[in-house]
């Protein structure tokens, strides 16, 4: 009789075992699924140097280099890095080049938010950030006569990136 009770038990544990294994390989498969697949999934959706921006009405034509300013009235991390957006605007004010914002928020607003700044910027747009393919604010693109980004700055840029921007807008 123990050696049929002791084959039940060695039964119930491999049982046992086999599905615990089948639930941490599927979670192994979800946690990597959701990790990896889906992040570069979406990444893919974001812009990059090379992608053409497909923002409504804008002839790009109207200037060989234009830089695209994504705001938000809302973004603490845009507030902090006006004084460079002032300098930046300026050097694109001496060279003849567009300087585009988009806001998430009313034109009126972005408007109202880039005068209470001071920041002087040639057209205010609005737009959702899905449409221009931009994960959050602040957000700069370098973009070329034919609608094509040149380079992307994301977020509260370090004194290195600014320079880096006053240098690409110079070249």
């Amino acid at each position: 009789m123990t050696s049929v009770n002791s084959k039940r038990v060695m039964k119930g544990i491999e049982v046992g075992t086999n599905i615990a294994i089948i639930i941490v390989a599927l979670s192994a498969v979800v946690f990597f699924s959701k990790n990896y697949l889906l992040k570069s999934d979406r990444s893919r959706h974001l812009i990059a140097a090379g992608a053409k921006l497909d923002a409504e009405q804008i002839n790009w034509n109207n200037s060989p280099k234009n830089v695209v300013l994504v705001l938000s009235t809302t973004c603490h991390f845009c507030k902090e890095s006006t004084g460079f957006y002032r300098e930046l605007v300026r050097e694109c004010n001496s060279r003849q080049i567009r300087t585009i914002a988009f806001f998430p928020q009313s034109l009126e607003s972005g408007r109202a938010y880039l005068e209470a700044e001071g920041v002087s910027i040639n057209e205010v747009r609005q737009a959702e950030f899905k449409a221009l393919k931009v994960s959050g604010t602040p957000t700069i693109l370098l973009i070329d006569n034919n609608g094509i980004v040149q380079h992307v700055w994301i977020g509260k840029l370090t004194a290195a990136k600014e320079k880096e921007v006053l240098a690409r807008v110079a070249l």
